[in-house]
């Protein structure tokens, strides 16, 4: 498969200094995929971490879904976008791979998945994707015959057959991760971080009552919705997104399908445990607020149907099964790195608006102490774990000079830049 060319450099606005910490000690706050990832690649690291949860049990909000999706998302042309999806598919389907063999209760199935190409649009990437170089257990362009052979129920549509995706349990993917740190990874559960205050090197987590959880030098903000909570990360743009999915029991024929299928939303096989398939999920845009919504379950419905008609209608009944509010960014790469010193950006980079380029600028300041790891949307189960492996290499000072482009496109400051160049805060 041909890459994309990365350029040479790294600019100064996305470059990160040479940490030395005073002692391997994180506190995370949010204890969904992307903290309990980024706790993993810490203790991995030789780092103790305290994970800091307000639910009465980890991975209950965007990561308390019954199933969710790991598969790359292809663009009909290559690009940065596709690069990305491609290598943290990659390296989550490796990472699940190894975790299984430790973990026999990691619910991951990988059986597959069809992106059905259902419209023109999708009929057109479908045919542009069959002409380019991918290796067969990457990616295979098939016809409507054959799509009904792999999903072993009746599909009237062109696919992509994605023969490493499948699905997975959220939460038996969070416990995994966590099994695997042993004692280096402390959870803190039933307890909300309000306010972040620094005394001294160290960071202060306080909650409602103005006492400290934790304390630590390094602080690392997973909390998904609650991103902007803080007014140190406030400066991130991102939009709430509520998602409900739908589950019903199997039924003979339901027990046919052999794989994940992709269309509009996702429908993925019945779970050995539960005897359910889970399929949706809703998509509703500056929704803060995750209520269940009965009306989502036929919407969900009326969507299958619409695809697979036949599976739809041999439903005699459909229930909820979870609502979360989701939170990506304006160009849907997620966040991880250093918080930006917003004050010395926009003082520093002010005329970036006029081109210059080759002018020597000062390297970036941050936040010292304090990262993040958030704005994953609706496929965080496959990118979490890139991200929060290049987070840990950035903490440890082990990302190098020359450009990566998953460095530059998910750099919490790249808002900044982008209104710098424009001319925002003049």
């Amino acid at each position: 498969m041909k890459r994309r060319e990365q350029k040479n450099l790294i600019p100064a606005w996305f470059r990160y200094p040479n940490y030395h910490w005073g002692t391997k000690h994180a506190v995370i706050i949010g204890a969904g995929i992307a903290g309990c990832q980024t706790a993993w690649h810490l203790v991995k690291q030789g780092w103790h971490v305290t994970l800091i949860e307000r639910e009465k049990k980890i991975a209950q909000q965007a990561s308390g879904n019954p199933a969710g999706i790991i598969s790359p998302k292809m663009t009909a042309q290559a690009s940065n976008g596709e690069d990305f999806y491609v290598d943290c598919f990659d390296y989550a389907v490796q990472q699940l791979s190894d975790l299984k063999t430790r973990h026999h209760k990691l619910d991951w199935h990988a059986c597959g998945l069809l992106q059905l190409a259902h419209n023109d649009r999708e009929e057109q990437r479908w045919e542009s994707l069959k002409h380019r170089e991918f290796a067969e257990s990457f990616l295979q362009c098939i016809d409507k015959s054959q799509a009904t052979e792999v999903a072993g129920i009746p599909i009237d549509y062109k696919a992509s057959y994605f023969p490493q995706a499948g699905w997975i349990n959220p939460v038996s993917f969070c416990n995994a991760l966590l099994a695997d740190c042993g004692d280096d990874c402390q959870v803190i559960l039933e307890s909300d971080v309000i306010n972040l205050e620094k005394e001294q090197n160290k960071w202060q987590l306080l909650d409602k009552y103005k006492q400290t959880i934790a304390s630590a030098e390094v602080v690392i903000i997973a909390s998904g919705k609650d991103l902007n909570t803080f007014s140190q990360s406030n400066q991130l743009p991102s939009m709430p997104v509520k998602g409900q999915t739908t589950s019903v029991a199997s039924n003979d024929f339901s027990k046919q399908l052999k794989t994940t299928i992709g269309h509009e939303g996702y429908l993925t096989p019945a779970s050995d445990i539960t005897s359910k398939l889970t399929f949706g999920a809703s998509f509703d845009r500056n929704i803060s607020q995750a209520h269940v919504d009965k009306n989502k379950d036929n919407e969900n419905l009326d969507q299958l149907r619409k695809y697979l008609p036949q599976l739809a209608d041999s439903f005699e009944k459909v229930n909820s099964a979870h609502v979360a509010i989701r939170m990506t960014t304006p160009d849907r790469f997620p966040y991880f790195g250093g918080i930006a010193d917003k004050a010395f950006f926009t003082k520093n980079y002010a005329d970036l608006h006029q081109g210059k380029q080759f002018k020597d600028y000062p390297k970036a300041k941050y936040i010292e102490g304090l990262f993040v790891l958030a704005g994953l949307g609706s496929r965080g189960l496959t990118t979490s774990g890139l991200c929060a492996k290049h987070l840990v290499n950035i903490l440890e000072s082990n990302e190098q000079n020359e450009a990566q482009s998953i460095l530059q496109n998910c750099h919490p400051a790249r808002f900044i830049i982008k209104d710098l160049k424009r001319n925002i805060y003049s």
